[in-house]
C-alpha cells in the first residue's frame, strides 16, 4: 500500500512545524516570505496538497480563485479577444504557485452575470477580465464588490474596482516614436470610444505624447462601433483614410483594431507598411500570423497573471494590495518598416 504524504513530511523536509506548513501554504502573512517560499518548494518535491476540504472547514475559506471571462452580449465565445484566454492561462499557473485552484466562468449578459462565488462558498474571490464596452457587466461587480465579494479586474473602463494595468500611456508613446523614427510625419490614433475607457484614454495621451515632442499635428480616426473590435477598426480606418487619404503611419490603440485597419488599407488600396505604417497594442498571438505581421506593444502576460493573482489574494488576506508594474515590449515586425523616403 502506498503511504500518503501529509503535512508533517512537508514540515520535516521543510525544516518547520506542521502548523507553520498549513499556515505557509494559505499565504498567511504571519509566515515569513522566505519561509514560505521553502514549505511551497518541499510541498512542491513531496507532490503534496493542501486539503481544500479541511481547509475550508477550519478558516472559512475554499482555496480557489474564481476568473470571470466577460465577452459581449449576443457575441460568440469565440470571438473573444484571444489576449484574455492567454491570461487565462497566466493566471491559473499563478494560482497554482500560490496554492490555489481556478474556477472559470464565461458571462456576457445580465442573464449570465454571477458573482457570488464568496457568499456560495465556491471561491474566495474573483478575477475578471474582459471587454471595457460590457457596461452592464461592469455596473453588476462594481455591486457585488460593494456587497463583500473579492473583486480585481483586468480591462475594467476605469478604476472603480482594483485593477491591474501596464503602463499605457509611456507603452503608447513608444509605438508611436518608433513610427516618428521610422520617417512617418502624418500619424493617425485609432481608438475610438477612449473617452469611456481609461487604458484607451491613456494610450491616446501616450500617443499625443510623442506628437508634441515632435511637433506633429494629432489626427484621429472617427469612433465607428461595430460588433467586433476588428469591424470597428476597419469602419473607423476607412472613414479615417476619406477624410486624411495623406496619412502615413496609424497607431492603433489593440491589436484587433490594427487588424481591422489591415483590412481598410487593402479595400482603399493602401499598402502597408510602404503606404502606411502600422502598430497595435496587446501583443495577441495573431499578431504575427497577420499579413503583414504586426509591430505591436505587448504586455506581458505571465507577470499580468500574477500580479492579479497578488493583488486578489491580498484583498482576501485584508492585506494592502501591492502596486505590480506589468513589463511590455515593442515587437518589431514588417508593419512598420521605415518610410522609403526617410
Amino acid at each position: 500500500m502506498i503511504r500518503r504524504t501529509t503535512s508533517r513530511d512537508v514540515a520535516a523536509a521543510a525544516g518547520v512545524s506542521q502548523p507553520t506548513v498549513s499556515r505557509a501554504l494559505r499565504d498567511d502573512p504571519s509566515v515569513s516570505a522566505e519561509t514560505r517560499a521553502r514549505v511551497a518548494e518541499a510541498a512542491r518535491q513531496l507532490d503534496y496538497r493542501l486539503d481544500r476540504r479541511g481547509s475550508k472547514l477550519r478558516f472559512g475559506k475554499t482555496g480557489v480563485l474564481a476568473v470571470v471571462i466577460l465577452g459581449m452580449p449576443d457575441q460568440p465565445r469565440a470571438a473573444a479577444n484571444p489576449f484574455y484566454l492567454v491570461l487565462l492561462g497566466a493566471i491559473a499557473a499563478a494560482a497554482a504557485e500560490r496554492g490555489y485552484d481556478t474556477l472559470v466562468s464565461f458571462q456576457s449578459s445580465p442573464d449570465t452575470f454571477r458573482a457570488g462565488f464568496r457568499q456560495g462558498g465556491d471561491a474566495d474571490g474573483i478575477i475578471v477580465v474582459g471587454s471595457a464596452r460590457n457596461d452592464a457587466a461592469w455596473t453588476f461587480y462594481a455591486g457585488a464588490a460593494a456587497a463583500g465579494e473579492h473583486v480585481v479586474c483586468w480591462g475594467a473602463p476605469d478604476d472603480a474596482l482594483p485593477t491591474v494595468r501596464c503602463d499605457n500611456r509611456s507603452g503608447a508613446a513608444m509605438a508611436v516614436q518608433h513610427m516618428i523614427d521610422g520617417g512617418r510625419t502624418r500619424i493617425a490614433f485609432l481608438g475610438g470610444g477612449w473617452e469611456r475607457q481609461t487604458a484607451y484614454a491613456d494610450r491616446r495621451q501616450g500617443y499625443f505624447d510623442a506628437l508634441q515632442r515632435s511637433k506633429m499635428d494629432l489626427i484621429e480616426a472617427p469612433h465607428r462601433p461595430a460588433s467586433s473590435r476588428e469591424e470597428e477598426g476597419c469602419a473607423a480606418t476607412l472613414a479615417l483614410l476619406a477624410a486624411h487619404p495623406r496619412i502615413d503611419a496609424i497607431f492603433a490603440a489593440s491589436d484587433l483594431l490594427a487588424i481591422g485597419a489591415i483590412r481598410a488599407a487593402r479595400l482603399s488600396e493602401k499598402a502597408i507598411p510602404a503606404d502606411i505604417a502600422l502598430v497595435g497594442f496587446d501583443g495577441i498571438l495573431s499578431a504575427s500570423h497577420v499579413s503583414p505581421p504586426l509591430t505591436t506593444v505587448e504586455q506581458d502576460s505571465a507577470a499580468a497573471g500574477a500580479a492579479l493573482v497578488a493583488t486578489l489574494i491580498s484583498l482576501i488576506e485584508d492585506q494592502p494590495p501591492p502596486s505590480p508594474s506589468v513589463p511590455m515590449r515593442l515587437v518589431i515586425r514588417e508593419s512598420s518598416a521605415p518610410s522609403a523616403t526617410r
